[in-house]
């Protein structure tokens, strides 16, 4: 799949300018064309609409860079308000006294099985919660990850441990517990990408991590099976998880949300590599296939404002989802990424990693 799939910008100023052109060649001359010859009148004309299409498109540009502008200070702000409503939650959560380990059911092994199935909000139909959960699946997936891991996780008194397969123990993030009874809050004491962990109890051997979904189901209880969503279970690992951050929405192509995955960041000297996700309001077409998304890779010249695509696979679902349309790998052509806009905003986020 070529680069272009994904950022052909169809316009039809092109036309409307052209034929104001031959409205303009039209009329009758003026007094500096009579005794032109018709050749440079018509280089002329040509010049003058080939400089009006140059002024257009520039205008057409800077429109659309200031829309994407607009829309990342609004995440950026929208980011900011979450991230300040979360530090609140979180002291309000440390003002309480310490959960004694006696009284904390979370203590023990248990079996970190990633996002679970959702419950659907009232009069949604089950077709409807089934695809949003399917959605839903990438995103929440990286974030239970992030505060679990995958596999056996044991909780002490001093924070989370992960339990090898060889039954070694590798300490994850030192935290304090607060709440009980059917709510433990784990408090992470640095170290992590979140301010607090909520989790609920569905009896004493099944939790749920409020607002993400993660499930967890205590080890030797004989519970990990039931607690595993069958439609996960039989879907085929297809990589690693990325937990997506949204930078911005483009008017381009119909409208999509541009999304990047910081975890996959990786620096080399100057040059850095970075997954980012399309996911489109509308479908978009390759070769007779519809898709939705498209999860690209591209490389970052951090030295230079430049990048270039290393890959690329568009997908009939939403991110990333559902089946793949298309893909295509293979290093393309360095291109500049400006000093302002969405390609801008790509390379500034790449390069900002150490």
């Amino acid at each position: 799949m070529r680069t272009r799939l994904f950022f052909r910008i169809v316009g039809a100023w092109g036309l409307a300018l052209a034929a104001l052109a031959a409205v303009a060649q039209s009329g009758p001359p003026t007094v500096e064309q009579i005794g032109k010859d018709p050749n440079a009148l018509r280089q002329e004309a040509e010049q003058k609409a080939s400089q009006e299409r140059a002024k257009q498109q520039q205008r057409t540009q800077q429109e659309a860079d200031q829309q994407w502008n607009d829309t990342v200070r609004r995440q950026q702000s929208l980011d900011a308000a979450n991230t300040a409503q979360a530090e609140a939650v979180r002291r309000t959560w440390q003002q309480r006294p310490p959960l004694a380990p006696e009284r904390n059911p979370l203590l023990g092994r248990w079996e970190s099985l990633g996002a679970g199935q959702r419950q659907a909000a009232p009069g949604v139909s089950p077709e409807m919660a089934q695809l949003a959960n399917a959605l839903l699946g990438g995103v929440t997936s990286g974030m239970c990850d992030s505060m679990l891991g995958r596999g056996t996780i044991e909780f002490r008194p001093t924070g989370p441990v992960a339990i090898g397969r060889d039954g070694s123990a590798r300490p994850m993030y030192r935290a304090e517990y607060r709440g009980g009874g059917s709510r433990v809050v784990v408090l992470p004491q640095g170290g992590t990408t979140f301010t607090h962990m909520i989790i609920d109890f569905d009896g004493p051997d099944r939790a749920t991590v409020a607002a993400v979904g993660c499930v967890l189901a205590r080890a030797g209880a004989g519970t990990a099976k039931a607690a595993v969503n069958p439609a996960k279970a039989s879907a085929p690992e297809t990589g690693p998880a990325l937990q997506w951050t949204l930078l911005g929405t483009s008017p381009a192509n119909g409208g999509m949300d541009v999304y990047v995955a910081r975890s996959s960041i990786q620096r080399t000297g100057d040059v850095a590599r970075m997954t980012d996700l399309f996911d489109f309001k509308t479908p978009q077409v390759f070769e007779g296939k519809s898709y939705l998304s498209a999860r690209n890779q591209h490389e970052y010249d951090c030295a230079k404002p430049r990048r270039r695509m290393l890959a690329t696979t568009g997908f009939s679902g939403h991110m990333g989802q559902g089946a793949i349309v298309a893909s295509s790998q293979g290093a393309g052509a360095w291109g500049p990424v400006g000093s302002s806009g969405p390609l801008y905003d790509h390379w500034k986020v790449a390069c900002s990693k150490s």
